[in-house]
């Protein structure tokens, strides 16, 4: 053991963030072939395990895989992924969140182009659904959420709210731009997340509870379905609320 090593075990917790703050030697994925550790900060570091985390959640369910998984796959130990994690769920938890993330950083911009170009409520969104239907068909994104899912961890109160405040961005953005009631706007935006992601993540399952083949053409009939039937309950609700 070397004598860093044993240096961080007998260490206090504000000593070890004390050293994180300068750097932590990492060793690169692919190799140097010099025998060298690349030195990277904590935040590259965190970088370099979420990244190798979402690879293997590509493939596989969040629990079929483990720290040691994750710390193979990202070339580091195991203690330095528990040290910037702590707990398994933990990983999986900032995983998850870097998703959502992602997701708006995405959708974001889009809306902010929208607004300036002065779209309307229809072209905001299909905008919307088209990113949702991005984020939904990548696999890892859905075994992550299958993970929440059957984890509970949907059903915290801050879950939702604390990973896709984009969704109130949008809705502002809607309503200065519709006269329908802000209510039936809100409901327009759940609508089409829950109709968007639940067509996509299960198409081929049904397709084929319905006799049919999943195909090209089925999807995409199918997709417009979806556009036709939002634009319909948002010019009504535009209706009402002129």
């Amino acid at each position: 053991m070397s004598v860093r090593k044993t240096a961080r075990r007998g260490a206090s917790p504000k000593a070890l963030r004390a050293a994180d703050r300068t750097t932590d030697p990492v060793p690169a994925r692919a190799g140097r072939g010099d025998g060298k550790r690349t030195r990277r900060s904590p935040e590259e570091a965190r970088t370099l395990i979420l990244e190798a985390a979402g690879r293997l959640f590509e493939t596989h369910l969040p629990d079929a895989v483990g720290l040691k998984d994750v710390a193979r796959e990202a070339g580091v130990s195991h203690a330095l992924v528990t040290h910037y994690f702590g707990t398994y769920a933990a990983l999986v938890e900032a995983t998850l969140e870097r998703r959502f993330h992602q997701l708006r950083d995405e959708l974001v911009p889009i809306v902010m182009t929208l607004i300036t170009d002065d779209a309307d409520a229809k072209a905001m969104l299909a905008a919307h659904r088209r990113a949702i239907a991005k984020a939904a068909a990548d696999p890892a994104t859905l075994r992550l959420v299958i993970w929440a899912l059957l984890s509970g961890r949907v059903a915290a109160d801050d879950f939702f709210p604390h990973r896709m405040q984009g969704l109130k961005l949008l809705a502002d953005s809607l309503e200065a731009r519709s006269p329908a009631p802000r209510e039936d706007l809100e409901f327009l935006l759940i609508a089409s997340f829950a109709l968007t992601t639940t067509w996509t993540f299960g198409r081929r399952a049904f397709a084929g509870a319905l006799g049919r083949k999943s195909t090209r053409e089925l999807e995409e009939a199918f997709d417009r379905r979806i556009d036709a039937m939002l634009e319909a309950f948002l010019r009504s609700a535009e209706r009402r609320g002129r």
